[in-house]
């Protein structure tokens, strides 16, 4: 049992899980992991067929290019993300405790990002435009949530909830969490809960112990 809510919110962490995708989705997924991980310029049209194991012609009967596959790839995936963070608050039991476990899922989604696809994405003008539309929603998440944590005391006043916004922005760049093949990091955990503890109240010191306590 975890903060009375049983098995339910191990499935969102977990690894493995059997999705049923259709053809066009697998595609999608497959495309985004070589675009992300390889940087834009180093994935042709035909590394995705040839991780895919069909043809070329058979890619562009659902692409018409690079650009479209990219594109598409894009807003496939970040709208996911977007359903994750809202999942994640909707069954937390208070504010802090969805803090934590957004921050481990925007780690998990964020830290496999090349630096060459960062780099190379911001020069698409409409994925440009995507991209910032899509971390402007995150920020927008994460300062609701802050803002509750004030509110409902478990974090101390606004400054604190301004000092762990900016490490949330920072932290998917840690050197030390990028490229981890298995998520949620334990690292990833600590950090999170090392920061929050010196912002937190009391009742907010307490949610972190528990979370500690059943943390697995």
């Amino acid at each position: 049992m975890f903060l009375g809510l049983g098995a339910s919110l191990h499935p969102l962490f977990r690894t493995g899980n059997t999705i049923t995708m259709d053809r066009r989705e697998q595609i999608l997924e497959t495309a985004f992991n070589a675009f992300t991980t390889r940087g834009i310029k180093d994935v042709k049209m035909e590394d995705v067929a040839s991780l895919m194991k069909i043809s070329k012609k058979t890619l562009y009967e659902f692409f018409s290019s690079k650009k479209d596959l990219l594109v598409q790839s894009m807003k496939y995936k970040f709208p996911q993300l977007l359903q994750k963070i809202a999942k994640i608050t909707k069954l937390m039991p208070n504010p802090l405790t969805a803090i934590v476990f957004c921050a481990i899922e925007n780690v998990k989604f964020w830290s496999a990002f090349s630096d060459a696809f960062v780099s190379q994405v911001q020069s698409f003008e409409e994925l440009g435009s995507f991209w910032q539309e899509v971390t402007a929603e995150l920020h927008d998440k994460r300062d609701i949530l802050l803002s509750r944590c004030v509110s409902e005391g478990y974090l101390r006043e606004e400054d604190a909830s301004r000092l762990v916004a900016v490490f949330m922005n920072n932290i998917k760049d840690f050197k030390e969490i990028k490229n981890q093949k298995v998520f949620p990091s334990q690292l990833c955990f600590n950090l999170v809960i090392t920061i929050l503890a010196g912002v937190c109240t009391q009742r907010g010191r307490k949610v972190l112990d528990e979370l500690r306590d059943n943390y697995n």
